[in-house]
């Protein structure tokens, strides 16, 4: 993330993602290398979540032999797909903070 958010790898600092698309989310949309920059912050949703719930990284070909999905699975929670994540949030359908309390009750 850029100067100013805090980004250790724990699961406050994924609250840092909600005050930057807060503050950001124009610069974010109207970068050339958005996409990039999007999956570099679902890589970093993904592993956070993963290392906090023991999770273990997935690729799977089930939608389409073109189509490659990246999720977690988790032996206690469902399997989560961080890019899916990361969209929604620049959707606005959800905070970070409204995501974990209902997929993982904090």
């Amino acid at each position: 993330m850029r100067e100013g958010y805090h980004a250790d790898y724990t699961i406050e600092s994924l609250f840092e993602i909600d005050k930057f698309f807060k503050e950001k989310m124009n610069l974010v949309l109207e970068r050339d290398d958005n996409r990039n920059f999007i999956f570099s912050i679902s890589a970093y949703i993904g592993e956070v979540i993963r290392k906090k719930f023991n999770g273990h990284w997935e690729l799977s070909r089930d939608i389409d032999l073109d189509d490659e999905t990246i999720g977690i699975g988790f032996k206690n929670h469902k399997t989560i797909y961080p890019l899916n994540i990361t969209l929604e949030l620049i959707q606005k359908k959800y905070t970070m903070k409204e995501y974990l309390k209902d997929n993982f009750g904090i």
